[in-house]
C-alpha cells in the first residue's frame, strides 16, 4: 500500500502470521500500557481467538475500518488502522508493538506517511486521533507529524478500569 525505503504500510493479512503478530503485541503489558490496557491482556491463545474475532471482520472490509501491518526493516514493527468519521475526515489509531524501535522515529514516519496516502489516495480534507492526554510520547509524534491540539475529550475512554482523558489531535490538508 504505501513503502518509503525501509518502512512499508501493507493492509493486515487474513492469515496465521498476521494474526500471531498482532496476538503477541496484544499480550504484552508494554504495549497494552498504551492500547487496550493491561488489564485486557490474554493468555497466547486466548488472544490468538480474541485478535482474529476482532480482527478478521476489519480485514475482511466489514465494518469500516482499514487495519494495516507496519514492517520495518523486512520485519513486523507495528499496527495502524484508518477509518471514515464523516465526509472527507478519517481517523486513524497506530502503535509500534516491538519496544526497541520506540522513539526511533518509526511511528512518525508511519503516521506521516499515512496522513498522506489519506490526503492524496482518499481525498481525506482532514485526519484526527486521539490519545490519551497523560500519553506524551504519542502526542509528541502526532505534532511533529503537524498535528495540532484541537479540544481535550474528558474522560473519553475506558481504559484499565478508568475513564481517561483523550486530547482531539487534528490535521488539515493543507490549503483547505
Amino acid at each position: 500500500m504505501i513503502e518509503d525505503g525501509d518502512l512499508l504500510i501493507r493492509p493486515m493479512r487474513d492469515d496465521l502470521s498476521d494474526y500471531q503478530m498482532m496476538a503477541r503485541w496484544l499480550s504484552d503489558p508494554r504495549v497494552l500500557e498504551f492500547y487496550d490496557g493491561r488489564d485486557q491482556a490474554l493468555t497466547l491463545n486466548g488472544t490468538l481467538n480474541g485478535v482474529r474475532e476482532k480482527y478478521s471482520p476489519r480485514i475482511l472490509n466489514a465494518e469500516g475500518v482499514t487495519p494495516c501491518s507496519l514492517i520495518y526493516q523486512g520485519a513486523p514493527a507495528g499496527y495502524l488502522q484508518f477509518y471514515p468519521t464523516e465526509e472527507g475526515v478519517f481517523g486513524i489509531d497506530q502503535f509500534i508493538g516491538e519496544p526497541e524501535l520506540w522513539n526511533r522515529g518509526v511511528g512518525t514516519r508511519a503516521v506521516s506517511l499515512m496522513v498522506h496516502y489519506l490526503f492524496q489516495v482518499h481525498g481525506a480534507r482532514k485526519v484526527t486521533v486521539d490519545p490519551h492526554a497523560d500519553n506524551a510520547r504519542a502526542i509528541r509524534c502526532y505534532e511533529k507529524c503537524g498535528f495540532r491540539k484541537a479540544r481535550l475529550l474528558p474522560q473519553h475512554e475506558l481504559h484499565e478500569g478508568s475513564y481517561r482523558d483523550c486530547w482531539l489531535l487534528e490535521i488539515s490538508y493543507p490549503g483547505s
